[in-house]
């Protein structure tokens, strides 16, 4: 594998949003992913989601607060949102959950114009962190809430070789992108940088434990077909017969008897007053 050079370093979400991304996300929702943020929340609230991507998780705060708008960088294209606005439908929750484009580094709101802003697996990916904190910050009245997976805690049995040089290439991948895989140890360090008091910041710690096979499944593809492998290969971080070996290390691995995988998550909690 070749590093990649200065000159090709650009931002851009490593797994994209093709359909094999999109089927991992639906699994997400506001009892999974937001569970440290839902005891805190109004019948009154108004709630900004950022990175709704399928809208899941927006749509699963529907019954908590008064109104919801899931958000999505226009680079995302208009498919997910209508795939979003038809997850709203299909829940029944359409009449208190809106969706539409918007850049979480310059967002078009007044400020203190919602309750509670919330992110799920969005600061990890972005080349400004803490700018997209003091966003979020700037339009909320009470709470900053995010979570956020931490790489470096990923730890899956049995071992691999094949996947520990998948797990180099994602750190390589998505840092010359400008992202950190490494966000959640780093949440209340960027929080109090964005300007929340250091003592109105909490993070704990949630795990995941996912279906290893069809957990497996999920990252042979995408190693193979996302958007990830498009920028290893355009970087020059790993040649097109080494995803596939990659992929197929991940199918073998996921077929095995007693195979296992978990990862820590950062939960965020930055209260304004």
């Amino acid at each position: 594998m070749a590093m990649a050079s200065n000159e090709n370093r650009q931002h851009f979400y490593p797994s994209g949003h093709d359909e094999t991304v999109l089927r991992s996300h639906r699994t997400r929702t506001a009892a999974n992913s937001a569970a440290h943020l839902l005891p805190l929340l109004r019948k009154t609230d108004k709630l900004l989601d950022i990175g709704c991507g399928p809208g899941t998780i927006t749509c699963g705060f529907a019954p908590h607060v008064a109104d919801v708008l899931g958000i999505e960088h226009p680079a995302a294209g208009e498919d997910v949102l209508v795939k979003a606005r038809a997850e709203a439908q299909a829940q029944g929750v359409q009449d208190n959950v809106r969706f539409e484009h918007a850049d979480a580094l310059a967002l078009p709101y007044e400020d203190e114009a919602f309750d509670v802003v919330f992110c799920h697996q969005v600061l990890q990916h972005v080349p400004d962190p803490v700018g997209v904190l003091r966003e979020m910050r700037r339009v909320s009245k009470r709470i900053v809430a995010a979570r956020e997976s931490d790489r470096g805690t990923f730890v899956y049995f049995p071992p691999d070789k094949t996947l520990e040089r998948f797990d180099h290439l994602w750190y390589e991948v998505a840092r010359a992108g400008g992202g950190e895989p490494d966000a959640g140890r780093r949440l209340k360090a960027w929080a109090v940088e964005a300007g929340f008091a250091n003592d109105k910041v909490t993070v704990t710690a949630g795990n995941s434990t996912p279906e290893v096979r069809e957990w497996s499944q999920m990252w042979a593809a995408r190693t193979r077909d996302s958007d990830f492998a498009k920028k290893a290969v355009e970087l020059e971080l790993a040649t097109q017969d080494e995803l596939r070996e990659m992929a197929e290390a991940w199918k073998r691995w996921g077929e095995q008897d007693g195979a296992w995988y978990g990862y820590l998550h950062g939960e965020l909690i930055a209260q304004k007053q």
